[in-house]
């Protein structure tokens, strides 16, 4: 079965613990990234782009962004970081409507979003730090897409799996998804062998013994 097709059926969750377990204990996003657009699951393969912070009108705005969302692929997530901190929306609703058309699975934004009414309706999905009505352009500029970058403290490079979920983000690095698929669908299995113990009547410490999974 596709990676990401398993990937559907994992949740934020039980892929941070099969990180865990390789060593990887820094694969989450913190705290504050919000399911702000339709659904409550998202699995695709990152595709990055580094947003600044300016204080005037480029001559020519949006170049960088544009072409990015522009060159979005099927089963892409467009992974965006941008300076929380400034108040104006990286994110809204005609640009989900190009990112539907090239077949992106949905965005997650280190940042504000705008339109989010719309953009439910439109059926992306989209996990954000928040809303936001201003526009980005003379406040927050697209300088590079395609690289390597720091996306909620986690370092994300193009092709990397990012999971996200009502629990928050998680991403898998390409070169160990795999493995961690694997790990995570052996924990999936063996929670469920814990909660049918659990439902039973059997005590906590007990199961945990018995299972090491809880």
């Amino acid at each position: 079965m596709d990676l990401l097709r398993r990937c559907e059926g994992l949740y934020s969750a039980v892929v941070a613990d099969a990180l865990d377990a390789v060593g990887r204990r820094h694969q989450t996003l913190a705290p504050g990234f919000l399911p702000l657009g339709a659904g409550t699951r998202l699995a695709g393969r990152a595709a990055t782009l580094r947003v600044e912070a300016v204080d005037e009108l480029p001559d020519v705005p949006y170049t960088v962004q544009f072409a990015a969302v522009d060159a979005l692929e099927p089963d892409d997530v467009m992974v965006v970081a941008a300076p929380a901190a400034v108040g104006s929306a990286f994110w809204g609703e005609l640009i989900s409507t190009r990112a539907i058309a090239a077949g992106c699975r949905g965005a997650v934004v280190d940042g504000f979003a705008r339109d989010v009414e719309a953009i439910r309706r439109h059926g992306f999905p989209l996990w954000a730090r928040g809303t936001h009505p201003a526009d980005s352009a003379g406040r927050l500029e697209a300088v590079e897409a395609g690289g390597t970058i720091r996306c909620g403290g986690v370092t994300v490079s193009p092709g990397d799996i990012v999971l996200a979920d009502a629990d928050g983000v998680v991403v898998v690095p390409q070169a160990l998804a795999e493995e961690i698929v694997e790990r995570a669908e052996e924990k999936v299995c063996a929670e469920d062998r814990v909660r049918a113990a659990l439902r039973a009547g059997a005590g906590v410490q007990e199961t945990y013994d018995e299972h090491g999974v809880m």
